[in-house]
């Protein structure tokens, strides 16, 4: 049994956008690099596929934010970016001691 409780902030990512990509474009691998980013910054942000989101930007792909339950905005990555237009999007964890 896992006793931890999952990330406060989620990021669906559409998986029809995705497959729209050219395997050279990477597209396939852009979870696990979106991971690796926010990772990367302190994050704990949960990435994940879902369905259709009804945006289908040309060259970007779709990703849904979702942020202690409740839905953002939809937003569109540059796939090429590993997710670095997130980063102004999310909170960043506190540095504050108490």
């Amino acid at each position: 049994m896992n006793d931890e409780s999952p990330p406060e902030t989620q990021a669906q990512v559409c998986h029809r956008c995705l497959l729209r990509r050219e395997t050279g474009a990477g597209g396939v691998d852009l979870p696990r690099r979106l991971r690796d980013t926010l990772a990367g910054k302190g994050l704990d942000v949960r990435v994940s596929l879902t369905g259709c989101l009804g945006y289908c930007p040309v060259g970007r792909v779709s990703v849904q934010l979702r942020h202690l339950g409740e839905f953002a905005d939809v937003v569109f990555l540059d796939p090429g970016r590993d997710g670095a237009e997130l980063l102004t999007l999310l909170p960043y964890p506190s540095t504050e001691t108490t």
